[in-house]
């Protein structure tokens, strides 16, 4: 009896032992090598995408650098300038100079030399302020001016011609209007410059009295020496 509850008991022991040996190993297979293939898996993945942007990247500078139109600026070598080039330029800049030459001299020639019409106007202008005549009929002050008309310019214009005669004297004509208080009229003038004492004398001033009634005065009139010898 007790030689087969022993040999029951060495069964028993061996089937277990049998049964620890068969499941035992399969515990371990079944949980650590699938973590350790999936982080593996996991860090090969991240290595790819890391060496795919960094190859982006190199080719996204390697276009830039070969695109000719996205290259900066200063690297683009400049034109030379031809001998026609610079010769036209030049020619530009004398012209240019040339036109505000001309501009500045007749600027400083109207402001410092007075024209030959504005002077014999203000000869005439002055002598007719002083007449008495004149300032009885249209009142005093006395003004005048170029032509009738409300541009400044216009009006500023003095209407005139410059001639010389056979003996070689020169002679300016002038006419303008005049205004004053009670009236208007229109002024006829001629000087020349005596060849003797080169001073501008009055060959004639006739005044054209308009309003407030029609007059003409006579204020100065040129009658040259007569010569019997010649």
């Amino acid at each position: 009896m007790f030689s087969r509850i022993f040999s029951h008991h060495r069964a028993l022991s061996a089937c277990t032992r049998s049964l620890g040996t068969r499941h035992a190993p399969n515990v371990p297979s079944r949980s650590f090598p699938i973590t350790g293939s999936r982080s593996i898996s996991s860090k090969t993945s991240q290595s790819n995408e890391h060496g795919k942007s960094s190859n982006k990247a190199k080719k996204d500078i390697a276009s830039v650098e070969e695109d000719p139109f996205n290259a900066p600026t200063y690297n683009i070598p400049e034109k030379p300038v031809t001998f026609v080039e610079g010769a036209s330029y030049s020619v530009v800049i004398l012209a240019g100079l040339g036109i505000a030459a001309a501009a500045g001299y007749a600027v400083f020639k109207e402001l410092i030399f007075q024209p030959k019409e504005y002077k014999i106007y203000s000869k005439a202008l002055k002598r007719i302020q002083d007449d008495g005549q004149v300032r009885v009929r249209i009142g005093s002050p006395i003004t005048g001016y170029g032509q009738e008309s409300r541009n400044r310019a216009a009006r500023q214009r003095i209407p005139h011609r410059v001639w010389t005669d056979e003996e070689g004297v020169e002679h300016v004509e002038v006419n303008f209007y005049i205004r004053g208080p009670h009236g208007h009229g229109k002024v006829f003038s001629e000087m020349f410059k005596g060849p003797a004492d080169n001073e501008w004398k009055f060959t004639y001033l006739i005044v054209e009295i308009r309003a407030p009634s029609t007059a003409q005065l006579i204020l100065e009139s040129y009658i040259p020496s007569y010569n019997a010898t010649k």
